[in-house]
């Protein structure tokens, strides 16, 4: 029997009780005992009907357990993807620059169908940072006329290259020298002056004379050689075949200027002319005043 069907029996139990103690001759008689044990029967099969339904329904769940779902844990991958690596290769030997101009120096010569890995492209996407393989010079930029490039560029940073440097100006030097007096020698009976000539410029001189004017007697004497030679006494001493940018050398007037008398103390002016012999030509003169 189930639940439902024993509670309207209980009920119809208790109302036959009720009308069973009631006659219709005269008014009834209230029986509060009766009523009060008929209520507390009432009750007690009510908390019985109720306790056998809990139990009932704690039977019924442990045998038909209800299946909570045990949510699946999320997979986690410890493979993290990294992106592609971006390489390329060159259709033609081309130069690897510090820079991304024609007059950044030079880095080294990276040689066509080689891989190079790339590791940042230039703002303008015309030149790529890439590493040199056999990692004997720094890292370089390629410029991409001659790359084929495979790989997401878009992936790879933006390195701005560093500019040219500012140019130092150098000025132009042109062909020159110095020169002064040294000194006068003698050979017998022979006097000769001597002098010390170097070269500041660029060019080499390869052939001089020199005119000396003795202001006190206006005599001229002229020497002409086409190296530079040094005397003592009467013995030729070092020779130059040439003066070289840098080079210097004594050169003595002699045997071609030589006085015969002595010109000490003699006002002097002397002319001294440079020249080059070769295909660049070209003399330059200096003036020495002096008194031996």
């Amino acid at each position: 029997m189930n639940n439902k069907k024993l509670i309207t029996c209980v009920i119809t139990i208790t109302l036959l009780i009720l009308v069973s103690g009631c006659t219709t001759a005269t008014a009834p008689t209230p029986d509060l005992a009766a009523t009060i044990a008929v209520n507390v029967a009432v009750e007690q099969t009510l908390a019985a009907l109720q306790t056998q339904t809990n139990l009932t329904q704690v039977a019924y769940q442990q045998q038909n357990p209800t299946e909570t779902p045990t949510p699946s844990p999320t997979p986690t991958s410890a493979f993290t993807p990294t992106p592609d690596k971006v390489t390329l290769t060159l259709s033609k030997d081309t130069y690897c620059r510090n820079g991304v101009f024609a007059k950044s120096p030079n880095v080294t010569l990276m040689t066509v169908g080689q891989t190079y890995d790339v590791l940042a492209v230039d703002p303008n996407n015309q030149a790529y940072y890439v590493v040199e393989p056999n990692h004997t010079f720094t890292n370089c930029w390629l410029w991409g006329e001659f790359a084929t490039v495979s790989g997401d560029v878009a992936s790879l940073p933006v390195y701005t290259p560093q500019p040219l440097p500012t140019p130092t100006y150098t000025p132009t030097v042109g062909p020159d020298f110095t020169v002064s007096y040294v000194g006068m020698q003698t050979c017998g009976a022979d006097y000769y002056l001597r002098f010390f000539i170097k070269n500041t410029g660029s060019k080499t001189w390869q052939s001089l004379m020199i005119n000396v004017t003795d202001n006190s007697n206006n005599t001229t004497t002229t020497y002409a050689n086409t190296a530079f030679v040094d005397y003592s006494g009467c013995s030729a001493g070092l020779s130059e075949s040439d003066l070289t940018p840098g080079e210097s050398s004594n050169v003595a007037v002699y045997p071609g200027g030589r006085y015969a008398a002595d010109p000490t103390g003699h006002s002097m002016t002397a002319v001294i002319q440079l020249c080059q012999t070769d295909s660049s030509g070209g003399c330059n003169p200096k003036t020495v005043n002096f008194a031996p």
